[in-house]
């Protein structure tokens, strides 16, 4: 009697429960992403936002000296750098070099200050003006354009004279693909410990290998040149250790570089990490477009990595209308197109396997609403996009025709 007592009959299935649960379930499967003609791209016009505050009297005053009025956003934020991050770094000797001599725990904390502040305020910005300048000098002025290799890039941790050699000379003629030290094809790119070895081959073996790319492709110029910048860097810093002082040289010059080729190390990585298995050689399908988001606006529109393989010495103001004009080309051409996102976002998302998370919140069809994919399967395509990639003829056969 206890037993009939306490014993329930499972209650009736809910046949119109149970139909809504597979409804839900096949909405959510049948779900398509977004597509372009739904919303307005807000690169086309907002507001620049690479640098910080405009010094009138100095930019009129070195207006003339650019080839292309366009750039003066780059001329504010490059005399941003030396309105602060060069006193800053002054500061940071200064400070320990303080008599009497200021406490160990002072000195690192206002190196830490220091690091934080180029970071936070210039680190990408100045990463992304070198890269563009890099690929169209910016002054009439040869020696004010290799100021900016040599004198200022070292600030940020690049070596004096590397950066385009290392990006101009071997990544986009080699484009992602054998010859090239930074190369993200042969890797999972979705795997903690392949991005571990890339790093440290980006990091610590680039110095090798970029001599010995130098060495196999006869770019004897550039060995020479590369060679003398990294003697150059390496003797001053060596020269403030010893003579100047060791702790702020750290802060100034060795924990920026460490910090600005580990960045650049997963920049790269992200930029890279979706490469089509089937037609690796197309510049459509080794790298992608991230539109209408903030990131463009510090970046001078390095989003738009697809075009800039493209056409590498393209204005990067003409960037978001020349995407706009050839939308059929892109969507022609399969190009992988995000919205609201940047590079480093949309690496995190991969690396912390949040793929669905991309297709759905990001991903921007470029044809009509009627074709869009569903979710799920560029789920799928987007997952099959970051497997290392086999050498074979299958994958040759667009190499001529980019």
């Amino acid at each position: 009697q206890a037993v009939s007592q306490h014993f329930q009959a499972p209650a009736p299935l809910n046949r119109h429960a149970a139909a809504g649960a597979m409804a839900k379930d096949d909405a959510a499967e049948k779900r398509r992403v977004q597509v372009l003609s739904e919303f307005e791209n807000s690169d086309l016009k907002d507001i620049r936002n690479e640098y910080h505050f405009r010094t009138p009297f100095l930019i009129d005053a070195l207006e003339p000296l650019l080839k292309d009025k366009r750039d003066i956003p780059m001329l504010c934020l490059l005399i941003n750098i030396f309105e602060v991050v060069v006193p800053g770094a002054i500061t940071v000797y200064a400070i320990n070099l303080w008599q009497p001599p200021m406490s160990l725990l002072t000195c690192n904390l206002v190196g830490i200050g220091y690091i934080a502040m180029v970071l936070l305020l210039f680190q990408e910005r100045f990463t992304l003006f070198l890269h563009f300048a890099s690929h169209r000098s910016m002054f009439h002025n040869e020696i004010l354009n290799s100021m900016i290799n040599y004198v200022v890039a070292p600030f940020f941790g690049i070596p004096s004279g590397i950066y385009k050699f290392h990006h101009v000379v071997m990544h986009h003629v080699e484009n992602n693909h054998e010859l090239d030290a930074s190369s993200t094809e042969d890797f999972q790119r979705d795997s903690w410990s392949d991005f571990a070895f890339y790093w440290f081959r980006f990091v610590c073996l680039i110095w090798f290998e970029l001599f010995w790319y130098s060495i196999r492709t006869k770019k004897w110029g550039w060995f020479v040149s590369a060679g003398s910048g990294l003697a150059s860097w390496l003797t001053v810093i060596a020269m403030l250790m010893k003579y100047v002082s060791p702790l702020a040289t750290c802060w100034v010059f060795i924990v920026p570089h460490i910090l600005a080729m580990s960045l650049m190390s997963f920049g790269n990585w992200a930029q890279h990490m979706f490469v089509n298995p089937a037609d690796r050689f197309s510049n459509y399908a080794l790298t992608y477009n991230c539109i209408d988001t903030p990131g463009n606006r510090t970046t001078f529109n390095d989003g738009y990595h697809v075009i800039h393989h493209l056409n590498a010495r393209m204005h990067w103001s003409e960037i978001p209308q020349h995407f706009h004009d050839n939308l059929d080309k892109f969507a022609k051409n399969g190009a992988l197109t995000f919205r609201n996102i940047h590079f480093f976002d949309v690496g995190i998302l991969v690396m912390t396997k949040q793929l669905r998370k991309l297709a759905e919140d990001h991903y921007v069809h470029l044809g009509d609403k009627e074709t869009a994919p569903t979710v799920d399967e560029i789920e799928a395509k987007l997952k099959s996009w970051l497997v290392p990639l086999s050498k074979t003829a299958a994958t040759t056969n667009g190499k001529k025709a980019q």
